[in-house]
């Protein structure tokens, strides 16, 4: 995410960008995630409580969650999404589709209760923020990078991967900040 618009984040772990990612694609691809478009909303509402059974997945109303687009409990295996949000992802709404899989990120990678120390996110070391950590799993999850490798044009990744162009583009950004594209 842009750190001009970072979101405070609780400390966590660290965790580096590789270890998200492997752990994103490891979760794909155990779940036969081959295609381009990863179905999160079947993935999360059918094929998760198969193999987690005390998995639960909700919607709460705009006015109890405010301007929180999605609540991940790890120590209680629940994601809830904001209703609107919700039925922006069943519409296939890419910014909805990536804020579930930013909250499934939260699921995997802060499988624990998280420390309730709140402090904005540029007092953080990037590695340690579980906001960070939760767009970067996000990013692997919707955006595997064979994909953007063999599209490296934000619009067609947007479009084969059901994610905003902004995301697409920060996407790109990222990886070639990395050395992989």
């Amino acid at each position: 995410m842009d750190d001009r618009r970072r979101k405070r984040g609780f400390e966590v772990a660290p965790l580096r960008k590789r270890q998200i990612w492997d752990a994103a694609r490891q979760l794909r691809t155990s779940f036969g995630g081959t295609t381009t478009h990863f179905p999160i909303l079947e993935f999360l509402e059918f094929e998760l409580p198969k193999v987690w059974g005390d998995f639960y997945f909700g919607t709460k109303e705009i006015d109890e969650m405010g301007d929180d687009h999605g609540w991940t409990f790890p120590d209680r295996a629940a994601i809830f999404l904001r209703e609107d949000i919700y039925q922006g992802l069943k519409a296939g709404r890419g910014r909805d589709r990536f804020t579930a899989a930013h909250e499934l990120g939260h699921l995997v990678l802060h499988n624990c209760a998280l420390a309730r120390s709140r402090r904005p996110s540029g007092e953080l070391p990037l590695f340690r923020d579980s906001e960070w950590q939760a767009d970067n799993f996000a990013s692997e999850f919707l955006m595997p990078v064979e994909v953007v490798r063999n599209h490296p044009d934000p619009y067609i990744i947007a479009a084969e991967c059901g994610v905003s162009e902004q995301a697409a583009s920060m996407r790109l950004h990222a990886l070639r900040q990395e050395g992989m594209l």
